[in-house]
């Protein structure tokens, strides 16, 4: 049977006429939302290019913290995809485009990764949903302990009451200039209809036409949709990879507007 056409609904907000039209969210229905993700598999990889040069991907100097201050750790062993992730070692990290038998076929080219060699001041808001209170006191710690060692400051945490209300409190963030990035923390976990893909694929959509409205990183710290308790005890970790990520583009925006 034929689908409807996403219902198109204009976002409106009090701007200066010489702004550029406000964009437009997709309202998904939930079959609709269902069927966009299946078979989706997202790139981990983030390629890009700039004036400066090839070199070595490194660790951010450590921080020093409070006694206690320690990163939640992520499974080893995975069903659904490959480990190695470069968020699941504090080793130095190496890509074949660094190595010597690698690095003479990129030396025509401007390669590196966002954020390496600067240590910027970022200053990040987090939005939390309250559903979940005891596994996202957990990555609320999680993603403090990433700030401290990224060297960037939690400026700003506001509970909503779950995934489904931080749109709003993540614009609002953005929109009042104090805060260089936002880092979204929630669960949507599994439940017997399609309730949370729905959520999970209206949210996603909605973060990501925020971070390209205001040129300001959003990170995606949520476990699920479709995530099983014993799935998400497994994943505090990834509170702290979304504040990571987002602290390196925010500083990668920063050099940006500075070049």
């Amino acid at each position: 049977p034929a689908v409807a056409a996403p219902l198109i609904i204009p976002r409106h907000r009090h701007r200066p006429a010489t702004d550029a039209p406000v964009a437009c969210i997709v309202a998904m229905s939930a079959l609709t939302a269902l069927q966009a993700t299946q078979g989706v598999h997202r790139a981990s990889v983030l390629k890009s290019t700039n004036h400066g040069r090839s070199r070595r991907r490194q660790r951010p100097p450590a921080v020093a913290a409070s006694t206690g201050d320690e990163r939640a750790s992520l499974p080893r062993e995975y069903t659904f995809h490959s480990p190695g992730s470069v968020q699941e070692t504090d080793d130095d990290v190496v890509f074949a485009h660094q190595t010597p038998e690698e690095a003479s076929k990129w030396e025509n080219a401007s390669v590196f990764h966002v954020g390496d060699g600067s240590e910027a001041p970022v200053r990040v808001g987090v939005v939390i949903g309250e559903f979940h209170n005891t596994l996202m006191d957990r990555m609320l710690e999680d993603a403090r302990v990433a700030a401290v060692s990224m060297g960037a400051t939690v400026d700003q945490v506001v509970w909503v009451p779950g995934t489904y209300e931080a749109p709003l409190v993540v614009e609002r963030m953005l929109a009042g200039g104090a805060v260089d990035a936002v880092v979204v923390l929630g669960y949507i976990e599994k439940g017997s209809t399609l309730h949370g893909q729905e959520m999970g694929a209206t949210c996603s959509l909605v973060f990501k036409q925020l971070e390209l409205e205001y040129t300001k990183p959003v990170g995606m710290g949520i476990v699920g949709p479709g995530a099983t308790a014993e799935q998400a005890e497994q994943r505090v970790a990834y509170a702290g990879n979304a504040m990571r990520a987002s602290v390196r583009m925010a500083r990668y925006m920063a050099t940006s507007k500075t070049d």
